[in-house]
């Protein structure tokens, strides 16, 4: 069966649906990651997503556990557990599509990535930390 994804624009969001060929609405939940345009804020028979600017990507990404900088990058990524009892186990990079490009296991608190084998372009990086729970960011390598 073929289906086609519907926008609507409402204000600060956009409402996904999806609609078949035959008008019929697709009744089951849908989970939609969203790289560029936004972040993911509830799902159901439609999905709502907060839109974010094209420049929303900072020079420093802070979630009040980690720390990492520069972003956009180059070269290097700098990354830091700001609790000094924590220590991040294992760094792995995603490219937009999903698919895994890198993976350090690191076992560190603080500490410099190199970057120079990664094409220039936006990544997802997973870091797993010593008590087990997983933080995701975002970077550009330019």
């Amino acid at each position: 069966m073929l289906y086609k994804i519907l926008l609507q624009r409402r204000v600060d969001f956009y409402i996904f649906a999806v609609k078949s060929i035959r008008n019929n609405y697709l009744m089951k939940k849908l989970l939609l990651l969203f790289l560029f345009t936004g972040a993911l804020v509830g799902f159901s028979g439609h999905a709502k997503a907060q839109l974010r600017e094209p420049g929303f990507v900072s020079q420093k990404s802070d979630d009040g556990v980690l720390v990492a900088y520069p972003n956009p990058a180059k070269d290097f990524l700098i990354v830091k557990a700001k609790d000094a009892s924590l220590k991040i186990k294992s760094v792995t990079f995603y490219s937009i599509l999903g698919t895994q490009v890198a993976n350090y296991t690191v076992n560190m608190n603080s500490g410099e990535i190199n970057l120079e084998k990664l094409k220039p372009g936006k990544y997802l990086i997973r870091y797993i930390l010593s008590d087990n729970t997983q933080k995701v960011t975002q970077i550009v390598k330019q």
